[in-house]
């Protein structure tokens, strides 16, 4: 049963796209769930924040999920996934993500965003999403 946090369903979603190596252990791949540790250089991370307040008749809730990606000391390298990823989400709809989450549609925000480079010069990009996901509650029913 979903628990209303899609960061693994989209992980999953976007390594059996290709676009990432995921392991939901954390300890290897190249994707993380809030948190972008110091190694490998170019890697990805996930993070889920604050959204729209929720409608109490309607039973989805729109979160926001942000898509970081860094590179190597080129800007070119994480700006080009970046984009993949973006053309991976946004827009999609109406798919039922591996952890049991009914995502309804992710809409970005804006285009991929540059970030600048982190203190070893490895620059990164930022996408941030609206994922409006099912969500019945003990009064609000598909």
């Amino acid at each position: 049963m979903a628990d209303l946090d899609p960061l693994d369903g989209i992980a999953r979603l976007l390594a059996a796209r290709g676009l990432v190596t995921y392991d939901p252990t954390g300890t290897s791949g190249d994707l993380f769930i809030e948190a972008m540790p110091t190694a490998p250089d170019a890697a990805v991370a996930l993070w889920l924040y604050d959204g729209e307040a929720p409608d109490p008749r309607n039973a989805y809730d729109t979160v926001r999920l942000q898509v970081r990606v860094r590179g190597g000391p080129d800007p070119r390298v994480s700006r080009r996934r970046a984009r993949a990823l973006y053309s991976a989400l946004h827009g999609l709809a109406g798919v039922d993500l591996a952890d049991g989450t009914w995502l309804i549609l992710a809409a970005a925000r804006a285009t991929p965003a540059p970030m600048g480079a982190d203190s070893t010069g490895r620059h990164e990009h930022v996408i941030n999403f609206d994922l409006d996901v099912s969500a019945p509650t003990d009064h609000r029913t598909e």
